[in-house]
């Protein structure tokens, strides 16, 4: 998910392996050129097996080998999956292990890789991630009157407490919600555009009150890419940019 440079020929590694969640290594030479002037690489966005040994938090990486064809991601699709790496390296804890969230993740970087960066899926990953850590949204329920959601009313979402339905409805807001998209939101329907701007708006409200101030460099490096004039008729992008 993320390296930095450790101390003169080393590297920082976080991984996200499946059996045991995020970890922690020292990839000890891999900054210190071999007899051809190369380094030592490890590829993003591609699965590997990892060996590591150690007993504290920070592993030591003892073998790397790559199970399959480096991945190279491009345009809309290398901001995504720059977004999503640094998305876990932020919130995963270490040692807690995600199988579920690690197959999605899997898949997603597949769909990528093939040129195809569909938001749904993207959408999907997110609230996987959230509900993994514990932050799961229940978008059916008021969590003031414990009734169901009224199709017709517009809500706002209060972090660790729930749906509150709002006194005046704006549909123009960028905090309020129609109910009508978050239960088709609670029921994994996307069949309308509508249910995906919500699902941008508020699972992106959510994601930064747990990333409690800390910046996502992704987003201000797509932010960027999307001023250039770049266009690719390769990649296939359905719905809303990130």
């Amino acid at each position: 998910m993320h390296t930095a440079p450790y101390k003169e020929t080393s590297l920082l590694v976080d991984l996200f392996a499946k059996q045991f969640g995020r970890i922690r290594c020292v990839a000890k030479g891999y900054r210190r050129p071999n007899k051809k002037g190369g380094t030592q690489t490890l590829f993003p966005y591609t699965e590997h097996q990892f060996s590591w040994q150690g007993r504290g938090d920070l592993k030591t990486l003892t073998q790397a080998e790559t199970l399959q064809t480096p991945r190279f991601l491009k345009n809309e699709c290398l901001y995504a999956g720059l977004y999503v790496n640094e998305l876990l390296y932020r919130l995963l804890h270490e040692h807690d292990p995600h199988e579920f969230l690690f197959e999605q993740y899997k898949l997603f970087l597949c769909q990528l890789n093939n040129g195809e960066l569909d938001q749904r899926n993207l959408r999907r990953l997110e609230l996987s991630l959230l509900e993994a850590l514990g932050y799961g949204l229940n978008l059916s329920t008021d969590a003031e009157t414990g009734f169901p959601v009224d199709p017709s009313s517009f809500y706002r979402y209060v972090p660790e407490h729930g749906l509150v339905k709002t006194k005046q409805l704006d549909a123009t807001s960028i905090s309020e919600f129609l109910g009508k998209d978050l239960l088709s939101l609670s029921r994994d329907d996307f069949s309308e555009i509508s249910t995906l701007r919500v699902a941008k708006g508020l699972v992106r409200s959510v994601i930064d009150f747990y990333l409690d101030g800390r910046q996502l460099h992704s987003r201000e490096l797509y932010r960027q890419y999307l001023k250039t004039d770049f266009k690719d008729d390769n990649i296939s992008f359905k719905g809303d940019s990130e």
